[in-house]
């Protein structure tokens, strides 16, 4: 990956955080990594521990960033989810995925986000 667009994905994750925080969640942990890959955010919403998939893109060119939810990603995330579930002795009383889209302009000047709650339907 190149430095430009890391720096987009974090700048991504960074407004991701902000607006989750606006939205009264209680971010606990970033780009948590296992063997399934990386939760980008995961976050306190009351007592529902919430993974936060991050998707920053410049264009459509490889796709809206919707397209990115797939099967198998969801599939990586329930391992991830059980992972990291097994490996905290805090208890929550639910789970849930959510995603970020974030659509930033060619000049990298303004950006749309779109958030979807429980994107795999648990």
């Amino acid at each position: 990956m190149t430095t430009a667009r890391q720096r987009l994905g974090q700048r991504g994750e960074d407004a991701a955080c902000e607006f989750l925080v606006r939205q009264g969640m209680k971010v606990i942990d970033r780009n948590w990594r296992c063997g399934y890959g990386e939760a980008d955010i995961i976050v306190l919403d009351g007592r529902t521990l919430v993974f936060c998939e991050v998707k920053t893109r410049t264009s459509k060119k490889y796709g809206k960033p919707e397209e990115s939810i797939t099967f198998k990603k969801r599939e990586r995330y329930y391992n991830l989810i059980s992972v990291y579930r097994s490996r905290t002795t805090t208890r929550h009383s639910s789970i849930r995925c959510d995603a970020i889209f974030i659509t930033v302009d060619k000049e990298r000047k303004n950006a749309k986000l779109h958030y979807v709650r429980d994107v795999y339907g648990s």
